[in-house]
């Protein structure tokens, strides 16, 4: 349990799921923890609560080192729910959306005190937001993006069968740190001051399935599943178009016949997202030119 303290503080064992996207890329993640006075021990050590200015510095450092602008997009998406005490604990009595995010607040009070969670509803949308307690020196790019990701892949799980992209609305601190349009809904920019999600109030009510909700988020395994040829066959219809305008999700979905959701949770299981795939083939690309042209 956090103690109380006049300071905001986080949890700094929240960091690991960066730390394991760093190793899986093969970078130099002691490196990234060394210049922001980290070490691992210390971060897989759950007693330890930071100000979060230093989980702010090191997730924008992360990204650096990643040369990703979308890195925590990617943690936040491949969060393993079904070992996260907040979300575990929120679902395991939940009957409804509405259940479920009152429970996932109170327990997630439990990891930080430099932020709480907060449901406002009135007739006709919903508002879940993540409020820090303070403002830094510094825009929280990736920690806001992190927050995003996972909230709206548990909110669009729970929500189930009536999800609709369309009708959510999230709003950041900086849209540069997702993609654009992600996974179908509506960005904005905002203040330092935390992540707002809003979505119809009839959600709410909708029954909720823990099962189904948990076993989404075991995703190590789906990424054996997804035969190779389509990542194969998405890259060859990508790569003549890389410098096209409209290389969006909606567009690539047409061209490779599936529908967007369709597509980016094929990405998901296999453990990227288009831009990603659209990055990695343009670094191909350019290096090909170094090497076969006298282009600079």
């Amino acid at each position: 349990m956090l103690q109380k303290t006049s300071l905001p503080l986080v949890r700094l064992s929240l960091i690991q799921p960066f730390l394991r996207e760093l190793d899986r890329r093969g970078l130099s993640t002691d490196s990234v923890l060394a210049e922001n006075g980290l070490a691992r021990e210390t971060v897989s050590n759950s007693s330890v609560f930071v100000p979060p200015i230093v989980v702010h510095r090191f997730l924008e450092s992360a990204a650096q080192a990643a040369d990703d602008p979308h890195l925590a997009v990617r943690v936040g998406e491949t969060l393993d729910w079904s070992s996260w005490p907040p979300m575990v604990d929120a679902a395991s009595t939940a009957r409804n959306l509405v259940g479920f995010l009152v429970r996932f607040i109170r327990a997630a009070s439990s990891e930080a005190s430099s932020a709480r969670h907060e449901l406002d509803i009135d007739a006709e949308f919903a508002v879940f937001r993540e409020k820090r307690t303070t403002e830094h020196e510094i825009a929280p790019a990736q920690n806001d993006a992190f927050t995003a990701a996972y909230m709206l892949g548990l909110l669009e799980r729970a929500a189930g069968p009536v999800w609709d992209s369309e009708r959510v609305r999230l709003t950041v601190c900086d849209v540069a740190a997702l993609p654009e349009r992600y996974i179908g809904v509506h960005i904005m920019g905002g203040d330092r001051m935390g992540v707002m999600v809003r979505f119809p109030s009839a959600w709410l009510v909708e029954p909720f399935n823990r099962d189904s909700f948990l076993r989404f988020n075991g995703r190590g395994n789906e990424a054996e599943d997804l035969p190779t040829q389509f990542l194969e066959a998405l890259r060859h219809v990508i790569v003549p178009h890389l410098h096209d305008d409209e290389l969006g999700l909606a567009t690539v979905a047409a061209w490779v016949g599936t529908s967007p959701q369709s597509l980016q949770r094929k990405l998901r299981a296999g453990g990227t997202t288009l831009s990603a795939e659209i990055r990695d083939q343009k670094k191909t690309q350019a290096i090909e030119y170094l090497l076969q042209t006298d282009r600079s």
